[in-house]
C-alpha cells in the first residue's frame, strides 16, 4: 500500500507558493524549465533522473532532471511538463506540479526554472534514445543524508556555488553536480523539513 503524503505534498506546496522566487535575467541566456519528479511509490518517495544521451551538444552523458528550452510562447511550467514527456514517456499534468523553485543558470547560457511534480509511481518509463541515455531513481532518504560537496566556481562575472552529490549504491555511484547539483540543493532544503527521514514501512 502506498504510503500516504498528501500533509507533506501540501505543506510542500504552500511553501514554495510562499517563498520569494529568485529569477534571474542573464543578457544572451535562453529559457530552459526542468521536473523534479518526485515518485510516490509503495516503499515511500523518490526522485526520478536522467542520463543525457553522449550526442548531445551540451552537458552530454552528464545526469540531469528530465526538461529543456522553452518554445516560442511556451510557459516554463508547459516546457517543464512537455519535456518530460518527450525525454521519458512520462505525463505530468498542470495538477501535478507542486510550485517553482529558484532559476539557475548553465554554463550553456540557459537560464533554468525547475518545478516540481509528483506522480504515481511505478510507471512505464520510455526514455527517448536522441536524448536520454537511461532513466534511474534514487529513494530521497538517501538524498536527504547526502553532505553534498561545494565549489565555487565563475559564470559571467559571478561567483556561483556548485554542489556536487554522490550516491553510492550495490550497482555504482552517480554524481549529481552542476546546475542539477544546485537544483537538488534548493529541492533538498524546502523538503528536507517535511519529510520523513526513514523508508515507508
Amino acid at each position: 500500500m502506498t504510503p500516504d503524503y498528501n500533509a507533506l505534498f501540501s505543506a510542500l506546496r504552500k511553501d514554495l507558493g510562499a517563498r520569494p522566487h529568485e529569477t534571474l535575467d542573464f543578457p544572451g541566456f535562453r529559457r530552459a524549465a526542468v521536473l523534479v519528479p518526485v515518485l510516490r511509490a509503495a516503499d515511500g518517495l523518490h526522485l526520478l533522473f536522467t542520463v543525457r544521451s553522449s550526442g548531445l551538444l551540451n552537458h552530454a552523458g552528464q545526469i540531469a532532471f528530465p526538461g529543456g528550452r522553452l518554445e516560442l510562447g511556451e510557459s516554463a511550467s508547459g516546457a517543464a511538463r512537455r519535456e518530460t514527456f518527450e525525454e521519458t514517456g512520462l505525463e505530468v499534468s498542470e495538477t501535478a506540479l507542486l510550485g517553482r523553485l529558484h532559476d539557475h543558470p548553465s554554463p550553456a547560457r540557459y537560464v533554468v526554472t525547475p518545478f516540481v511534480g509528483v506522480l504515481e509511481w511505478p510507471q512505464v518509463v520510455k526514455p527517448n534514445p536522441g536524448e536520454v541515455a537511461e532513466t534511474f531513481t534514487i529513494p530521497l532518504v538517501e538524498l536527504l543524508a547526502i553532505r553534498p560537496e561545494r565549489e565555487t566556481r565563475q559564470l559571467e562575472g559571478q561567483r556561483r556555488v556548485v554542489y556536487s552529490y554522490a550516491h553510492r549504491s550495490a550497482e555504482q555511484e552517480r554524481l549529481i553536480w552542476g546546475v542539477t547539483g544546485n537544483i537538488l540543493e534548493d529541492f533538498l532544503s524546502i523538503i528536507g523539513p517535511h519529510a520523513p527521514r526513514q523508508p515507508a514501512p
